[in-house]
């Protein structure tokens, strides 16, 4: 959470619009503009419609978690309440029998606020790094060890030691001489980049934790709104960058791993006006506070995501909504538009169907691993 940072002036592009005056100009369609909806996959165009016709191979159940965890200060209470109830999370996966993995990173990143400093050393990741869990795995999977001790490996990585020593040097001093230059040595960073981060590792992918044929979710904790500050009369200020920005993670997944790849962001976050005075009032006496997280919802539902209340008194209900929203996903595959015409569907699976909302082809059950679909429809040409 924000807390004693240094007035930042939001920074807006400049756009420029140019006038020429000059003969008219009939310009043609540049035929590649568009074409077969961007969606990776050939067709031949006819009479304005895109004629679809392709097999996909089932990903067999895949899902990539990531955890993107807000270690800013007043987040401690938030991080330990989400880690005592991981355990039902992973065990719902299990008995569906899904191929997860599942990282951690932090909201943590390097900024002209946010530069080296000794706290950084001590688990304070940055830049999209995964924290590595206390067996020295980066993500952990279906046979990572036994759920009990998953979830012990999970309870000790989501529990950020950085974010607790934060607290407790801002509450013991707080309004005393060489505070703020002591703050950076002590706390990460209070500007909270959590769309950030997951932009840098979908670029990065370190250690190969996303798999191509995998479903990619990204579940955020976060206290405040992305790249937030405050001006002197305690008005949020925002300076997003392009990474900041939920259309610039949504396209970089499209371009890294193609169209066809399913991405879900599901937030925890303050989103109704109760949470937004509780979170505002945890640490007010130190300066401390919250906001709105506006940026996260918004990437949550441009993805079909869950939109959580960070305030809740337990986790458990809003933890199993993910669940069942990553399953979902992970028995669907993307189309190119939605409700395509002339939908022709081949499952190699026996005794499964499939029902079509929006953009996705949703099965009853989980296709077996190396089965196939093979689709054909059309599409009104863009």
């Amino acid at each position: 959470m924000n807390a004693i940072r240094a007035l930042k002036i939001l920074s807006v592009p400049t756009v420029f619009a140019i006038y020429v005056g000059c003969s008219p100009v009939t310009f043609s369609k540049d035929d590649q503009i568009n074409r077969c909806q961007n969606f990776g996959q050939n067709c031949v165009a006819l009479n304005g419609k895109d004629h679809f016709d392709y097999s996909l191979s089932a990903a067999g159940g895949k899902v990539d978690i990531l955890i993107v965890d807000d270690n800013s200060a007043s987040m401690s209470f938030e991080q330990a309440r989400l880690a005592s109830r991981l355990s039902n999370f992973i065990e719902n996966l299990e008995n569906q029998k899904a191929d997860y993995r599942i990282a951690v990173t932090t909201t943590d990143i390097s900024s002209p606020n946010n530069g080296p400093r000794a706290v950084n050393q001590n688990g304070a990741l940055q830049d999209g790094k995964l924290i590595k869990f206390p067996n020295g795995e980066s993500f952990l999977t279906n046979s990572s060890g036994t759920l009990t001790q998953k979830d012990e490996w999970f309870k000790k990585t989501i529990s950020r030691d950085e974010t607790i020593s934060c607290e407790s040097f801002i509450r013991n001093n707080y309004g005393k001489s060489g505070f703020s230059t002591s703050y950076d040595a002590n706390c990460p960073s209070g500007d909270e980049r959590g769309v950030y981060a997951a932009n840098l590792v979908i670029k990065n992918n370190p250690s190969g934790f996303i798999r191509q044929g995998a479903h990619l979710a990204v579940i955020f904790l976060a206290d405040e709104d992305e790249a937030v500050t405050y001006n002197s009369s305690g008005v949020p200020v925002y300076h997003l960058e392009d990474l900041d920005q939920p259309d610039v993670l949504i396209n970089n997944v499209t371009q890294i791993f193609g169209p066809a790849k399913l991405l879900s962001a599901h937030s925890l976050i303050t989103a109704t006006e109760s949470c937004f005075a509780e979170q505002n009032n945890q640490m007010a006496a130190y300066g401390v506070r919250g906001s709105y997280g506006w940026n996260y919802a918004r990437l949550s539902q441009k993805t079909q995501g869950y939109i959580g209340d960070i305030c809740a008194g337990d986790y458990t209900s809003q933890l199993g909504q993910i669940s069942t929203n990553i399953l979902n996903k992970i028995n669907s595959v993307p189309l190119a538009c939605e409700n395509p015409s002339d939908l022709v569907v081949s499952i190699s699976a026996a005794n499964i169907t499939y029902t079509v909302s929006g953009r996705e082809l949703k099965f009853s059950a989980q296709l077996p691993p190396g089965s196939t679909v093979s689709l054909k429809y059309s599409c009104e040409t863009l």
